[in-house]
């Protein structure tokens, strides 16, 4: 073997592990760079669920506040005989109790309507009742005499506060009675709806 024999074989040796240093090199940061893109792309898609999970937590969280919410104001319109069996008795004997408080002159007269449906529809013929679930209104008219302008502000007021009952004033007329008239004061005639849901048929009317 020459010189060159000796020197060039060594050097052949080199430049092969060298070129496998390179080709494991690069498969290394080939694998590295698959790697990091699947990291990536897993982490992607972990964030990606998690939003989506945070924000099905956040529908649901909604919904269930909405849920106490209606269940709050479905309790407060029971309470105050909007929902359920109309307690007309109940709202007329409260009205006179409210108006023997003020100690008004005893001349407080009314009638209290059958109920009538807010929005009547027309009945199928295959329902039961096209009428179950709508809102009714039961007209309640009132009649006062011989009282003074604060005495009704005084009698509305304690209405609003006190009656517990889901009414609406629709008309309201004010006469001032003559100083020679046996009853002196205001002569007043209103018309109040009171409402209910779900409403029954039937109701008889109401007067005194």
């Amino acid at each position: 073997m020459n010189a060159y024999g000796v020197v060039l074989k060594p050097a052949r040796v080199a430049l092969v592990l060298f070129a496998l240093s390179v080709l494991i090199a690069f498969a290394v940061v080939a694998g590295l760079a698959e790697y990091r893109t699947g990291k990536e792309q897993t982490i992607k898609q972990t964030d990606q669920q998690l939003a989506a999970t945070r924000e099905e937590i956040r529908k649901l969280t909604f919904d269930l506040d909405s849920i106490n919410r209606l269940a709050a104001k479905y309790k407060q319109l029971t309470l105050v005989g909007f929902i359920g069996e109309p307690d007309r008795d109940g709202w007329v004997q409260r009205l006179e109790s409210i108006y023997r408080d003020t100690h008004l002159p005893p001349t407080l007269r009314y009638t209290l309507a059958p109920p009538q449906l807010l929005n009547p529809q027309p009945v199928a013929a295959d329902t039961e009742s096209a009428y179950q679930n709508n809102v009714s209104h039961h007209d309640l008219a009132l009649e006062l005499s011989g009282i003074h302008e604060g005495e009704l502000l005084d009698f509305m007021d304690k209405l609003s506060t006190d009656w517990q009952a889901p009414y609406r004033v629709e008309t309201c007329q004010i006469a001032r009675g003559e100083a020679s008239e046996p009853i002196a004061g205001l002569q007043i005639k209103c018309t109040v709806q009171l409402y209910s849901l779900p409403s029954k048929a039937g109701n008889a009317v109401v007067s005194r």
